[in-house]
């Protein structure tokens, strides 16, 4: 705690503004995201919250606050906090409750899911500096943010360009106007195998990829990594390397089919909800994660899921089904040389995330550390 500043309990500098129930079957929409502490969810066609910062309120995980931009519909799982005072600053308290990620978490009850118990978050201890050093603290480190902001647009568009380069080299997948032979997809893999139901556990042997550790934009995003135990003589069945292509069989209708490449060279486990894939040596894993992740074949994906808008699901047959374009494995080759010195931008670009991050972080562990 900082000797030169005040600390107030949120209670008394804060309105706490809880979210709105709302049932999806009734409230169809497709204007705004619904948002609770997990993160956003299905779509409406009204709002209650823009540019605003959340916290969890059931079900918490150790990512239990966020930010989220633009005019959103918050559920009754979630809660914004407003300020109350002329002395205490909206993107201060945003930044302060941040900060607080950690302190939030430990506050949850309960053994099945961890729930926010509201009275110790209603004592959570907010700094209180001069207006003039709030506006100083709040101007750097959204900078630092807008930095890093700036430099992950930089990312999705190295990821439009791998898609472009897909369509000069190929054509689209689904019209295939350059006429190369279609095999079902199934016939050019050499297996097509589930992961485990067994749960995540803390300090287990393997690491463990689950449906949320692969990106709509077909990468493996590593941010929120469990880990697993799991019996030696189930290892082989559902362990990936090197090679292997991903592919998500259960998730919402937006999400379902995400597909990557596994590009590390530490195996790891995978959960139920994704489809180990090995292919025969007439397609190659970058061609086939590109070409899956491709518009017009996320379209094809999502008309064929069966089940509900929140739990859509593709098995292994109907993903074996599919009718996919072999083109010649030398242009294959050429692509995912390509790819990879793409791959190879992307990766400076992230390691200076990473360092801008670290100062962020760093940062605000000195305005709001203990």
């Amino acid at each position: 705690m900082r000797q030169d500043w005040d600390y107030k309990i949120l209670d008394e500098v804060g309105n706490i503004n809880y979210g709105t129930r709302v049932v999806q079957k009734k409230d169809k929409g497709s204007s705004y995201y619904v948002y609770g502490g997990g993160g956003a969810t299905f779509m409406v066609d009204s709002y209650n919250r823009e540019d605003c910062f959340i916290v969890s309120r059931f079900a918490l995980s150790p990512k239990c606050t966020r930010y989220v931009k633009g005019r959103f519909f918050l559920n009754d799982s979630g809660l914004s906090v407003s300020t109350k005072t002329t002395y205490l600053t909206q993107s201060f308290l945003d930044k302060a409750l941040l900060a607080n990620n950690d302190v939030i978490y430990s506050m949850g009850k309960g053994l099945a899911q961890r729930n926010l118990d509201i009275t110790s978050f209603k004592h959570l201890l907010i700094p209180i500096p001069p207006i003039d050093e709030q506006n100083t603290i709040c101007s750097l480190l959204d900078n630092l943010n807008l930095v890093i902001e700036k430099k992950k647009v930089q990312i999705a568009e190295l990821d439009k360009l791998v898609q472009s380069l897909f369509y000069d080299m190929f054509g689209d997948p689904i019209n295939n106007p350059q006429g190369w032979e279609v095999k079902q997809f199934g016939e050019e893999c050499t297996e097509l195998r589930y992961g485990t139901s067994r749960p995540a556990c803390e300090n287990g042997q393997y690491k463990y990829l689950r449906m949320g550790n692969l990106t709509t934009s077909g990468h493996l995003d590593l941010t929120d990594l469990k880990t697993i135990d799991i019996p030696e003589s189930e290892v082989d069945k559902c362990l990936v390397k090197y090679g292997d292509v991903l592919f998500n069989r259960t998730n919402s209708l937006d999400l379902i089919g995400k597909t990557c490449m596994f590009d590390l060279e530490e195996p790891m486990i995978i959960a139920g909800y994704i489809i180990r894939v090995r292919l025969s040596d007439r397609l190659t894993p970058r061609y086939v994660s590109v070409a899956f992740n491709m518009p017009s074949m996320k379209n094809l994906l999502r008309k064929m899921a069966k089940g509900a808008v929140n739990q859509a699901n593709i098995n292994s047959k109907e993903l074996a089904s599919i009718r996919i374009p072999v083109p010649p494995l030398p242009l294959q080759q050429s692509f995912a040389e390509k790819v990879e010195a793409i791959e190879r931008q992307k990766e400076l670009i992230n390691q200076s995330i990473k360092d801008v991050q670290t100062l962020f972080d760093a940062k605000m562990d000195y305005y709001f550390g203990d």
